[in-house]
């Protein structure tokens, strides 16, 4: 690691830069931060010679990005996987956590919206940093009725100080039989599953490239399905709460049993795609004036955020609470900021909204009453829209545990995004 480095004669240059994308051409003005005493000992022709260079380095655009893709292979020898018999479909995927489940514990999930079960069999992986020196971690691996069991004989290796930044963010311990607490990121080791079922398809559908890749979309849904349902079983169980929901599996492996059809699947979680340099101007200046005054982003748009989150790793329950609940704090705020302006007391505002609670309720007549208008006579449509998620869908899900779809929260998460936008514009 270098020496603690503070530019205290750094200075913001502007320099503006030719982007072309496609037949397109922009100048853009860019802006560096630069040591005054490095920038002086620098002739002027060199300077524009080494921001020349390093300008070719900058686009305003992701230049690509790697989804996902597939290898086909098979196996020379059809029946290698034979003893596993449960499905004709074999899946191999990798999760961030690890389970503490017995290695080759085997569980038959069942998935009755897709009208199928799923068989996960499970292992334990150390990594490379789970040793000490030659001496790998142990297999061992009991378990009791009633208690949790613990290694006996672990090491812990300190990393080096001082450290090096190039061994990422993480310190660098090291060690033998030791994992790091409430570990999101299989540091030490991690839980491999093989998951089967059965799925109908044709040597023919997976020779069309078109209909292989819509194929191994399903699978990979179906697979994803089945593993938050032993996560959500395991959490629920354990109370890890750490241990959260996937919203993408890292699968290493699709195996067509029957056809003796195999793919690779090459792809690391939502996908992998050219670095961000940085953030806009603007934005950096946004976060640098809330820091300095002390501000905090609003409660609603952090709950918009939460929600969206959720929505990505597939807790779709949680993501319909979180978007309801953005709606109901902004729309109070709005409320009783409105009541405070009407001339009324804090205490009689808040004694007003105990009274008018629901939210139907504030959005018509609470509005009406305030701001002389309400949701249902300035947008019948939307309103009527929100009035049937909200009656039927929300209270579905929060009060009968019913399990969304995904429409249906992707629906309701822009819902209720238009009726804030709604609110801003009285």
């Amino acid at each position: 690691m270098a020496d603690p480095i503070r530019l205290n004669g750094k200075t913001e240059i502007s320099i503006k830069g030719v982007f072309t994308v496609g037949e397109a051409t922009s100048e853009e003005q860019l802006s560096l931060i630069a040591s005054k005493d490095r920038l002086a000992e620098i002739p002027e022709e060199k300077l524009k010679e080494l921001i020349a260079q390093d300008l070719k380095i900058v686009r305003l655009s992701p230049l690509s990005g790697i989804y996902t893709s597939q290898v086909a292979y098979q196996y020379d020898d059809p029946n290698t996987l034979k003893g596993f018999d449960y499905g004709n479909i074999f899946v191999e995927a990798h999760l961030p956590y690890c389970l503490h489940l017995p290695n080759h514990y085997e569980f038959e999930v069942n998935l009755p919206e897709l009208g199928i079960k799923a068989l996960l069999i499970h292992r334990k992986i150390w990594t490379k940093k789970a040793q000490d020196g030659a001496v790998k971690s142990s297999e061992v691996d009991f378990f009791a009725k009633d208690k949790v069991t613990y290694f006996n004989n672990s090491v812990i290796l300190t990393p080096k100080v001082p450290v090096d930044f190039d061994d990422g963010w993480e310190q660098n311990f090291t060690g033998r039989n030791i994992e790091r607490m409430k570990d999101q990121n299989g540091t030490f080791r991690y839980s491999a599953l093989y998951i089967q079922f059965d799925k109908t398809t044709s040597a023919q559908e997976l020779a069309d490239q078109k209909q292989s890749e819509k194929i191994i979309d399903e699978v990979k849904e179906t697979a994803l399905t089945a593993v938050n349902k032993l996560i959500d079983s395991y959490r629920g169980v354990t109370k890890n709460g750490f241990v959260q929901r996937l919203g993408s599996l890292e699968i290493n492996t699709i195996y067509f049993i029957e056809h003796n059809q195999g793919f690779y699947i090459l792809g690391s979680g939502f996908g992998i795609e050219t670095a961000t340099m940085n953030r806009s101007k603007e934005e950096i200046t946004k976060i640098e004036e809330m820091l300095e005054k002390g501000e905090k982003p609003e409660l609603f748009d952090l709950l918009l955020l939460d929600a969206q989150t959720s929505l990505d790793n597939k807790d779709f329950t949680l993501a319909v609470v979180q978007s309801f609940q953005a709606l109901e704090i902004f729309l109070e705020n709005f409320l009783f900021k409105l009541l405070l302006l009407r001339g009324d007391s804090e205490p009689d505002a808040i004694k007003y909204l105990d009274q008018h609670w629901r939210t139907k309720e504030r959005l018509r007549n609470c509005l009406k009453e305030l701001k002389g208008t309400s949701l249902y006579e300035s947008d019948e449509p939307l309103w009527n829209k929100w009035c049937t998620l909200y009656d039927q869908t929300r209270n579905e899900i929060v009060h009968k545990g019913k399990e969304p779809k995904l429409k249906e929260v992707i629906e309701m998460l822009e819902t209720n995004i238009k009726v804030i936008e709604w609110l801003k514009t009285l």
